[in-house]
């Protein structure tokens, strides 16, 4: 019993870890049943080093779950190992094509499968409703439930082609907050009957296509309980597993986000979201201890806070999913189609000014961020690399005007007085949400009156903030290949 105990405990785990090779403790871990791992950028470094890391884990037990979030646009864990980045899914949710959604799902899932990875955290099926949501942006395919449960149950099935897991998130839904999760517990007061209409569809949606796994937010929806969903027995248990009819596996969100930790500790909280009924409790840190970890989920159905059955049922379905990953084909190879068909298409439904080969680039983006993985440093990079004889800036959320209309430091100013003479690219990211970003954007076309051109890299609706008369586009996301696109339209490179 206590063995078996052990074994369950750990097997209801999905941890992260630091370094490009397995550790000896997380070794031990999985090799004592260990339900999953999770894999981030700082383990990776190339496709080579990845794949003898995933072989290295699972020499310990093949049926180890390798999991990694890979939802397309800046968020993208394995850039280092990956020459085709995956499109955002606002901009496959705007063109509108749900078999080059599926493609684009397929080839990013044949390569984490031909790297060793096997459960793909993706596709984010939140209905992005509010622009002003501080944290799903790009990575939601657009702002109703019905594009985005199209593209979702398009996405698994693309998934799926490539024989890996795919996990629709964030369950019941987080397009439609206006706190971030990772700083705070965001809470969403409204009808179940609206909650069903909107944030409900695309997880029906997708677990009617098969999806996998499903991925809990940390957020209150009071129409249903007071507590986050990742730790509601009545969402996890009630809604997802009862009335939806989900069968597979549930796994949180990181657990060491601040909507639970201000309020809890990791330990308390993984104890409580697989009594809510989560199969994988996630700890995605670094210094994720498993041992402790399985430790305290033991400790728990020994002092009865959590029944045994629950621990056991948990550890099984995550068994079951491993089981079923071993029996199903897996498409290798990946060429690239899918991506750069988005990126044409991009170019094609718009219209771009010849600016020459000599622009100045401003990069007005967001503040660097645990769920926004840029993988290059902006859009100078990107158009000096296409034309060398380019130029620009990237500002960040620390660079910000008065109230006044001044520059409250000089870099702005700097930016400004450099782009006199040249072409003037302004690339803005969610402006739509961010004053600094609007107040920047008007005082730099104020100073520069011709020859200016506003490139929306975040949500669309950011055009709308653009001044008559000014030329404008958008990309809905920040993909390397479509932007690298941009640039040689625009640069005539």
């Amino acid at each position: 019993m206590s063995d078996q105990l052990e074994r369950d405990a750990a097997g209801s785990l999905v941890v992260g870890f630091t370094g490009t090779t397995a550790p000896d403790e997380l070794r031990r871990a999985v090799a004592g049943g260990l339900g999953a791992v999770i894999l981030f950028t700082r383990n990776v470094v190339d496709a080579d080093q990845v794949a003898a890391l995933t072989a290295a884990l699972r020499a310990e037990r093949p049926d180890l779950i390798v999991a990694i979030d890979h939802e397309g646009g800046e968020f993208s864990h394995l850039a280092p190992a990956n020459p085709w980045p995956l499109a955002s899914p606002r901009v496959l949710g705007d063109l509108d094509d749900v078999e080059l959604t599926r493609a684009s799902a397929r080839d990013a899932a044949a390569t984490l499968a031909a790297l060793g990875i096997d459960l793909m955290l993706a596709p984010s099926v939140d209905v992005n409703s509010n622009p002003a949501n501080p944290i799903i942006s790009t990575r939601s395919f657009g702002r109703t439930a019905e594009v985005v449960s199209r593209h979702g149950v398009a996405f698994v099935r693309g998934v799926h082609d490539a024989g890996i897991a795919a996990c629709p998130k964030h369950f019941p839904g987080h397009g439609d907050v206006a706190v971030d999760s990772h700083t705070d517990l965001p809470r969403v007061d409204r009808s179940a009957a609206a909650v069903e209409a909107v944030e409900l569809a695309p997880f029906r949606a997708t677990i009617a296509a098969g999806a996998d796994v499903v991925m809990s937010a940390h957020i209150v929806f009071s129409a249903y309980d007071d507590q986050p969903a990742t730790l509601s027995h009545r969402i996890l248990t009630g809604l997802l597993r009862e009335q939806l009819g989900f069968t597979g596996v549930i796994t949180t969100d990181a657990l060491e986000m601040q909507a639970i930790t201000r309020h809890r500790s990791i330990e308390d909280a993984a104890v409580a979201s697989i009594a809510a009924g989560a199969d994988l409790a996630m700890i995605a840190v670094g210094t994720a201890d498993p041992q402790a970890l399985t430790a305290q989920v033991a400790e728990s159905v020994r002092h009865g806070t959590v029944p045994a059955e629950r621990v056991a049922d948990a550890a099984a379905r995550v068994r079951a999913l491993a089981a079923s990953l071993g029996q199903r084909g897996r498409h290798s190879g990946l060429n690239g189609a899918p991506i750069r068909e988005v990126a044409a298409r991009v170019i094609a439904r718009q219209t771009f000014p010849a600016l020459g080969p000599a622009p100045y680039v401003v990069d007005l983006t967001q503040g660097l961020h645990p769920a926004w993985n840029p993988y290059f440093a902006g859009l100078p990079e990107i158009f000096t690399r296409v034309s060398p004889d380019a130029d620009g800036v990237v500002l960040r959320g620390e660079h910000h005007l008065t109230e006044n209309a001044e520059p409250a430091t000089d870099v702005i100013a700097k930016a400004a007085q450099a782009a006199q003479g040249r072409p003037l690219v302004i690339a803005v990211q969610d402006a739509i949400r961010t004053p600094w970003m609007r107040e920047t954007l008007n005082h730099l076309i104020a100073g520069h009156p011709d020859n200016v051109f506003v490139l929306c890299t975040g949500i669309p609706e950011d055009q709308a903030l653009v001044p008559a008369g000014i030329p404008s586009a958008t990309t809905s996301g920040r993909n390397l290949v479509v932007l690298e696109a941009v640039a040689r339209t625009l640069t005539g490179s």
